[in-house]
């Protein structure tokens, strides 16, 4: 292959960041000529004798932002043309320059990758910390115009008020029994499902596996209705059955562990037939244990998301003592009177209870979710 500046370009790791700059920018500016396009439009349909505030209100989305799209598209276009152009210099010149200014260049690009992954990190986990800053302050330094990003006076008697003010204690424990046997259920259903998909000889196999891989197409949305009828109708209505058999199977986890058993060669599962085990003992002997990442990633990942679900334990639960830990924050903004307040400080710290056995078992077990995930990606 012919070496070019445009290779050369290439092979650096800022090339592609640079281009989707680029298109991200181009993206703004074709919303900014968007949002000037209708606001001319709706201008000239606009009645005489408007106030501003009236216009602003009638104007669309794309009218109103025109101007913020537009510079931040410029931004965008400007930065990225500005960084190809070093780019560019610094691939012409890479061979010519002493084997010590390579080594510098190199030392500086490390310095600087690590730099933007600081700062990626502290705007991920601002909100984190926002929240957890939120819980210990008063309502009133929380309202205050301009906001303190540290505690006046710390309240740790937040936390306290939270148990009182609503049966968080009662919230919490209803969330790990729904979580648990809803992680079981799509472990098990799932595991033998894939087994079926990935192992099992039958007519239809393939067709019936799209069909799965479907209902990852379908919106909850679609299905709510007739799911919350059909629950309705059997009196689950404030009952475990009714959080728990809807979320008891999972498409995408069927397809990752049907991925992650395709790997598995089947020498391995004629060996096990060999020594006499049957379905169940290859599944649990064979398959499980040389797809254990993917298992273990499924688990942590079904209990993160069974511990968060808001929607549909909103929907089903109408009593204190079935409502889950997501609900059961929201449940904080009344008063034992049935009155809403403005206790945000102690829904912060509602929220931080909620999430410290989230942010624990991530933080222990995010090897495992990392590795299972790329291992049911690469087949």
């Amino acid at each position: 292959m012919k070496d070019t500046l445009l290779l050369r370009m290439r092979q650096a790791g800022w090339f592609d960041l640079l281009l989707m700059l680029l298109a991200l920018g181009l993206m703004f500016l074709g919303l900014g000529a968007a949002g000037i396009i209708q606001y001319n439009y709706q201008m000239s349909r606009m009645p005489e004798g408007l106030s501003d505030f009236e216009i602003r209100d009638n104007l669309g989305a794309l009218a109103s932002n025109r101007n913020s799209f537009s510079s931040t598209g410029l931004l965008m276009v400007v930065a990225a043309v500005v960084g190809f152009i070093l780019l560019a210099i610094a691939s012409y010149y890479r061979d010519k320059v002493s084997l010590r200014a390579k080594k510098n260049m190199a030392k500086a690009r490390v310095v600087f990758q690590y730099i933007f992954a600081i700062l990626i990190t502290l705007i991920m986990l601002f909100p984190i910390y926002w929240m957890i800053v939120s819980s210990l302050k008063t309502s009133q330094e929380l309202l205050l115009p301009v906001p303190t990003l540290w505690p006046r006076d710390f309240q740790w008697n937040n936390y306290p008020n939270v148990l009182n003010r609503a049966p968080f204690v009662r919230y919490l424990f209803t969330t790990l029994i729904t979580t648990l046997f809803i992680m079981l259920g799509e472990l098990v259903l799932g595991i033998l499902a894939a087994y079926g998909f990935s192992k099992g000889k039958f007519k239809g196999r393939d067709g019936m596996f799209l069909l799965v891989l479907g209902a990852l197409m379908v919106p909850i949305q679609v299905t709510f209705v007739p799911i919350y009828v059909m629950i309705s109708r059997l009196g689950w209505i404030n009952s475990y059955q009714g959080l728990i058999v809807p979320n008891l199977v999972s498409a995408y986890f069927i397809f990752m562990l049907r991925q992650s058993f395709k790997a598995v060669d089947e020498s391995y599962l004629d060996a096990g037939r060999v020594d006499g085990l049957g379905r169940i003992g290859l599944i649990y002997h064979v398959l499980v244990p040389m797809t254990a990442p993917t298992v273990i990633t499924i688990s942590i990942i079904t209990f993160i998301n069974g511990w968060n679900s808001y929607f549909w334990p909103r929907m089903v639960a109408t009593k204190d003592e079935f409502r889950t830990i997501a609900v059961g924050v929201t449940r904080l903004r009344q008063t034992f009177a049935g009155m809403e307040t403005a206790n945000y400080n102690e829904i912060m710290a509602g929220a931080v209870m909620a999430i410290i056995p989230i942010v624990v078992l991530f933080l222990v077990l995010q090897k495992y979710i990392m590795t299972g995930m790329s291992k049911a990606a690469m087949k």
